[in-house]
């Protein structure tokens, strides 16, 4: 596949989400009007634009599976969401405090533990 047609199902991926989102819109009881949004300009050059960038993603990614592009596509939304929240990568360096790390167990372990104690001996008969 090439990057063009890579480019093409990552672009029709994004665009896929906003069919379904109308689809769902114009089954749902009681709602036969589009939303605000529908109407004004801006919210399609934006649309359009997360679209472009969903095609360069999956352009990016360099795969030669036509679902895999579209699903990279339909998947940019979040992808930009999350990164847009600031979720960033820990390094193992990054991750630890300078002294040291010792490893403590979870908050419920001892409880959890003594709880799988208590049910090992249940139903059990001693001779």
């Amino acid at each position: 596949m090439t990057t063009v047609e890579s480019f093409a199902w990552g672009f029709l991926g994004s665009a896929a989400v906003e069919v379904v989102t109308l689809v769902a819109l114009y089954v749902s009881p009681g709602r036969r009007r589009l939303p605000r949004r529908y109407h004004e300009g801006g919210f399609w050059a934006t649309r359009a634009a997360l679209a472009v960038l969903a095609g360069l993603l999956a352009a990016a990614y360099g795969t030669d599976k036509r679902i895999l592009a579209l699903s990279v596509g339909a998947a940019t939304p979040l992808l930009i969401t999350f990164t847009a929240r600031g979720i960033r990568l820990m390094t193992p360096d990054s991750s630890l405090p300078k002294e040291g790390a010792t490893p403590e167990p979870p908050a419920g372990q001892a409880r959890d533990r003594a709880v799988a104690e208590s049910r090992r001996g249940h139903g059990r008969t001693h001779h």
